[in-house]
């Protein structure tokens, strides 16, 4: 399990290295975390990878690939319960890719091991807002907006057949995306720059 996760932390690094931050003092950071990550063989030396990772986070970046990093990276270390809301912030600005979806299942089962219920159901019935990117829910939303104005419009003038019904089905997707990447946009907003440690126990 612990080399899978490495392996699966490995290919962030690689795919997402350009999305740390283009300021020169990120780079070093990011290159930094990488390289303390790769090369971490005990749970002290992932904790070391988690707190530079961290130094990013406390001066401004917000990404996907980073939260995927220090998720991943406190899962190794067993801090379960910090992972998870590490692995779900990532998914906030990438979805839900399959890498942090099974690190994320990692955590999950550990917790409820130890008596700590997993939230599944959300998951399921609220798809949309865990599989798409907040952004992307944000782009179809102000794209169902403009659709339904639209049908509005030609329903008055033109009485087109199907109008009305276009526009109702634009207004509830609208409504539901809107309302999903109103929900991460305050998530975001109140969640503390660390929600977790990477202090020793």
């Amino acid at each position: 399990m612990m080399r899978r996760l490495f392996i699966l932390t490995a290919l962030a690094t690689c795919v997402a290295a350009s999305g740390a931050g283009e300021r020169a003092e990120h780079r070093f950071l990011w290159d930094e975390a990488n390289a303390r990550m790769l090369s971490a063989r005990t749970p002290g030396d992932v904790l070391q990878a988690a707190e530079s990772y961290a130094r990013l986070l406390d001066s401004g970046v917000r990404n996907g690939a980073l939260f995927y990093n220090m998720g991943t990276a406190l899962l190794l270390a067993g801090r379960d319960g910090d992972a998870i809301k590490l692995l779900l912030r990532a998914e906030r600005y990438e979805g839900a890719r399959p890498d942090a979806r099974h690190n994320l299942r990692i955590a999950i089962a550990r917790q409820e091991k130890h008596g700590i219920p997993g939230a599944y159901w959300p998951r399921i019935l609220l798809f949309w807002h865990y599989q798409l990117p907040a952004e992307r829910r944000g782009l179809a939303a102000a794209a169902a907006f403009f659709v339904f104005w639209l049908a509005l419009t030609a329903r008055q003038r033109r009485r087109a057949p199907g109008a009305m019904l276009a526009a109702a089905l634009a207004l509830a997707v609208f409504f539901v995306l809107g309302m999903s990447f109103a929900a991460t946009l305050y998530q975001e907003a109140v969640e503390p720059i660390r929600s977790f440690s990477t202090a020793p126990r």
